[in-house]
């Protein structure tokens, strides 16, 4: 059996996941609220967080957000995605109307195809509709590159992944955080650790610090390089910085505060994930988890 590490080991990481508690479980005394109307099925970002689809009533709320300039992107099958600024004030509710004035050219109407087949895992088919759209727009398209970038890599065709990732930076001039993002993926899940934690570094730098998937793929490095310190420090920050739009990362802080035998923390993490994806494929065996914790904290 392993011997528990000290815990003193460990107080820096757990310091940081006490000075982000606002952000990463509950709510900061310094963030706003937001209620988007507009047409069901619209999928919304705030920045670069995807925050869902609106539902059938035609509004979608939107909690806990950073103030200050925001931008709300929205994209409707079959209309052109549109992306405003809003200045977000603390502690209060605001609501925003968005309408589509436009209808999606070809290329946009293949990249939307491409992104909802992508989505369901058919990325055969994502994969076609992503050259498509790349093929009807001249002058690039480096979203839908970076959108056939993650369906090669999810197809392991992984050298072509991070060729047409590295096109997609061409075509941003270098200055695409997501494409270094999806070359870090793709060599980790080839097992070269150095250059997805160069990667993923670059990533980080260019968005200024602030991208959960890189925080989370450093983590999962460091992870797998017996760093649980480092590990805990990124899935933190990467749950900090995502505001509950991706439940999986309290799933992997869990997973690794309960190999390092720090069940208090590792209990808390796995009843949010339990508690925003109550419905996932991990989440009855989450449950079993949590019951044992239980037992062993009292």
């Amino acid at each position: 059996m392993r011997t528990p590490p000290r815990k003193s080991s460990l107080a820096g990481v757990l310091a940081l996941g006490l000075a982000l508690g606002a952000n990463a479980f509950g709510q900061s005394d310094s963030t706003s609220s937001l209620l988007i109307k507009t047409a069901p099925d619209t999928i919304i970002w705030v920045d670069a967080l995807r925050y869902g689809v609106v539902p059938a009533n035609g509004e979608l709320m939107i909690n806990n957000l950073r103030t200050g300039a925001r931008t709300i992107r929205a994209r409707l099958k079959g209309k052109r995605e549109i992306a405003q600024k809003v200045v977000l004030a603390a502690g209060g509710r605001q609501s925003f109307q968005i309408s589509f004035p436009a209808p999606a050219n070809k290329a946009e109407l293949s990249f939307q195809t491409a992104e909802e087949l992508r989505e369901k895992g058919k990325h055969a088919d994502a994969i076609k509709e992503y050259r498509a759209a790349i093929k009807l727009r001249s002058g690039g398209f480096a979203a839908a590159r970076a959108g056939l970038a993650r369906s090669l890599m999810s197809s392991e065709k992984y050298d072509a992944a991070v060729a047409e990732a590295r096109r997609a930076l061409r075509e941003r001039g270098g200055v695409f955080p997501e494409a270094h993002t999806v070359i870090a993926n793709t060599k980790r899940t080839q097992g070269f650790s150095d250059d997805a934690m160069a990667s993923y570094r670059t990533a980080l730098a260019q968005a200024r610090g602030v991208s959960p998937e890189a925080h989370t793929g450093l983590a999962l490095v460091y992870q797998d390089r017996n760093l649980p310190e480092e590990a805990i420090k990124h899935f933190r920050l990467a749950i900090a910085q995502a505001n509950d739009t991706e439940p999986i990362i309290y799933f992997l802080l869990g997973t690794t505060l309960e190999r390092e035998f720090l069940n208090r923390e590792a209990v808390e993490a796995y009843e949010k994930y339990v508690q925003l994806d109550p419905t996932s494929r991990q989440a009855s065996a989450v449950r079993s988890v949590l019951k044992q914790l239980r037992r062993e904290i009292r």
